[in-house]
């Protein structure tokens, strides 16, 4: 428990993420403290966080960083959190809604990067426990598997998709693109008892994919795709 001199909790975020900081804070107390970033010429970023007069952070810290486009992120996220370490804070949690290079769990070809047993691992090393929502997870259980030896918290979309689906169409058929979106169709699909259906897929490479549809009557109905 924080001393009543010491402030509480913060959330560390970035300017493109402020409307999702300001709610997140809103529902956890936390204090949403906007990071700094310049961008040079040559494309390096500089950040500067958000210290107290006395040039700290609260020992504990909440990292916002939704990390679709990451290359540049995964630099962010290194950079931001060794210097809220060196600034002070002790206790640094990760929240990404979107959790990059989960995908890649094994090489398909030889010589090729498995990015997930990388990227986990690095995550791992900068922060105290990850939340995320829906991870790529294809051949691995628990999101801990992925980044071990930390505390990880997987949240589920599924649910809310449901409740604004049926406030939006009648007896809608929820239909999922492939194998894998097959659990996030059924969780949304039991919460009001939606029919679903799955699709089959076929990869032949990055853009080129085949897709085929399930034997199920879709003409004039109301389909949602859910992915």
């Amino acid at each position: 428990m924080d001393s009543p001199e010491e402030p509480g909790a913060c959330l560390l975020h970035f300017a493109d993420e402020a409307s999702s900081a300001g709610r997140l804070a809103a529902a956890t107390d936390l204090r949403p403290l906007a990071i700094e970033r310049h961008r040079f010429p040559d494309g390096e970023i500089k950040l500067r966080l958000p210290v107290d007069a006395a040039g700290r952070l609260p020992r504990r810290a909440v990292l916002l960083r939704s990390l679709h486009q990451p290359n540049e992120k995964l630099v962010e996220l290194l950079l931001a959190a060794e210097t809220a370490r060196a600034l002070g804070v002790q206790s640094l949690a990760l929240v990404a809604p979107y959790l990059a290079y989960m995908r890649q769990d094994i090489a398909f070809q030889p010589g090729e990067a498995v990015s997930q047993r990388i990227v986990g691992p690095f995550l791992g090393r900068l922060f105290d426990a990850v939340v995320t929502v829906d991870p790529h997870l294809h051949r691995i259980a628990r999101l801990d598997e992925a980044i071990p030896g930390r505390a990880c918290a997987v949240v589920s979309g599924a649910p809310l998709l449901a409740d604004w689906i049926a406030a939006q169409r009648d007896a809608p058929l929820l239909l999922g693109p492939d194998a894998e979106s097959a659990q996030w169709v059924a969780q949304a699909a039991a919460r009001h008892v939606f029919e679903s259906a799955v699709c089959s897929k076929t990869r032949h490479g990055d853009r080129q994919v085949a897709v085929t549809l399930p034997d199920v009557f879709l003409r004039g109905r109301s389909v949602v795709l859910l992915d």
